[in-house]
């Protein structure tokens, strides 16, 4: 640091900075506020214990202007607009979203998924089942969406849109009551 002094303390309570720097500090933040300004930023804090080496990094801010927050809220989409037009009658079986030479695959997986369901009716065909609420006392869902997942690999869904299975399943099972978490969900195991 050329021209600069440097105190060894900078006085205050603890260690503080200039007072000139924090006045740069607050009008940059300041900016990054401003009002129709669609420009945006981070700030890392590294925090530096008196003679020590060096604490690593401990937070992070993340700053937006108010044109660049108001594009980014007009592409999120909730749930309830997600689902909010049903593609499905309420008794559409699951095999309906899927492809005629995967029903053997799919009647295996259903049938497995039978022992863990609550009010199944074992005179109902896997086939034409269309109501899939789990007991997560006796099975967790993560090997719920591995089973999804490996018939997902293989391009087993009629149109090839998770999309449609995760707003299915949200309307037809309590694997989640998040349509976007079961669509991730779904994805994620997929790709296994």
């Amino acid at each position: 640091m050329n021209n600069i002094e440097v105190p060894e303390n900078l006085g205050g309570h603890g260690d503080l900075l200039p007072a000139d720097v924090l006045k740069m500090v607050n009008e940059l933040l300041e900016q990054l506020h401003q009002k129709e300004k669609d420009h945006q930023g981070s700030t890392v804090i590294n925090i530096y214990g008196k003679g020590s080496l060096h604490v690593d990094h401990v937070d992070n801010q993340y700053l937006y202007g108010d044109k660049w927050v108001k594009a980014l809220q007009n592409k999120v989409v909730a749930d309830d607009q997600l689902s909010a037009e049903p593609v499905f009658e309420k008794d559409t079986p699951l095999s309906a979203l899927f492809r005629d030479n995967f029903h053997g695959e799919l009647r295996k997986v259903i049938e497995s998924w039978r022992p863990y369901l609550i009010d199944d009716d074992a005179n109902v065909d896997a086939m034409k089942m269309h109501s899939f609420h789990f007991d997560f006392s006796k099975v967790i869902a993560t090997s719920i969406y591995i089973d999804l997942g490996r018939l997902l690999h293989t391009h087993a869904l009629k149109d090839d849109n998770m999309s449609s299975l995760a707003q299915y399943l949200y309307r037809h099972s309590n694997l989640s009551n998040s349509q976007s978490t079961l669509y991730a969900q779904l994805r994620k195991y997929k790709k296994r």
